[in-house]
């Protein structure tokens, strides 16, 4: 009887893991409990979650720690996404473009919002590999046409994407606008106290140069006059000459500090931390922890001053 107990288990936890291994089990709750509202980044999902409260399940396309540039959708997340009240994307990471044309051919009745409607986009950030983000470029004054996707990384931007999930939650389940009104005001007012806590800090940083691995925070630059230098442009390996360019302007600047993201092959970073004398900061930009991430930036950036 024990063995023909031990037997059965066995062979139930064999086929969970065969399940497992073909997506057949998905790590989005396959039979949810509530309305499923899609999001494409940790980010976002932190803000709706924030508006949306006990009211709606968040999915999040990109797992926590994921590098953007290489995800590709699985099929049951492609599903389950087919499935959802609304899709909520951020407008330019490179990914959508591939899981729209399949979602909108499978579902084309979903309602797909583009929180970043109405953002001053920035563009050529990530044509070279510098991206020097003063005030000449906050404006967009770029002859490039590729748009910086890193929209979330400045607490301005951070207010414009809310209210525009915001807009789109009260349209989709109008009996709870109340509820979805009072949790948006109080999110709103928690992001104008970062935004002054950061400018008061940010006081007398203007024209200061951070470097960073990925190009990632170009409109956090922008808001504060900051110059951003960046060693890497979309996962591509650097060649030595143009590497050699950064190194020396970064060095030229005065860099005391050098971001990198862990999902990002940093292997280089080490070596070109120790030649400049810089300190080293993991961030997390893609993170749930959004507003932990903007202040751990400013302090790291504002301690060297």
């Amino acid at each position: 009887m024990k063995r023909k107990t031990i037997y059965i288990w066995g062979s139930v936890i064999i086929f969970i893991s065969v399940c497992l291994a073909l997506g057949f089990v998905s790590t989005y709750n396959p039979i949810p409990t509530k309305p499923v509202l899609a999001v494409s980044i940790q980010p976002q999902k932190y803000f709706l979650d924030r508006i949306v409260g006990d009211k709606y399940q968040v999915m999040c396309m990109l797992a926590q720690g994921s590098n953007p540039e290489a995800y590709e959708p699985s099929f049951h997340h492609l599903v389950n996404l087919e499935k959802c009240n609304a899709y909520f994307c951020m407008g330019n990471i490179g990914f959508e473009l591939a899981v729209l044309d399949k979602v909108k051919k499978n579902n084309p009745d979903l309602m797909i919002i583009d929180t970043s409607e109405n953002i001053e986009l920035l563009r050529g950030t990530h044509d070279g590999v510098s991206s020097q983000c003063d005030h000449n470029h906050a404006h967009g004054h770029s002859h490039s046409h590729e748009v910086d996707p890193h929209v979330w990384t400045s607490v301005v931007n951070a207010k414009i994407i809310v209210e525009n999930l915001y807009k789109s939650v009260i349209v989709l389940d109008s009996r709870n606008k109340t509820y979805y009104t009072r949790n948006y005001n109080k999110l709103l007012t928690e992001l104008n106290e970062l935004e002054d806590s950061i400018k008061k800090q940010m006081i007398g940083a203007e024209g200061t140069a951070f470097a960073v691995w990925h190009p990632s925070l170009s409109y956090f630059a922008r808001d504060y006059g900051l110059i951003q230098i960046a060693m890497e442009n979309e996962g591509k390996e650097v060649p030595a000459a143009v590497l050699k360019k950064e190194i020396d302007m970064a060095r030229e600047k005065n860099v005391k500090v050098m971001f990198y993201q862990k999902e990002f092959d940093n292997r280089q970073i080490q070596t070109i931390s120790s030649q400049l004398g810089t300190e080293m900061v993991e961030i997390n930009p893609m993170g749930y922890e959004w507003a932990d991430e903007m202040r751990k930036i400013a302090n790291a950036i504002t301690a060297k001053q």
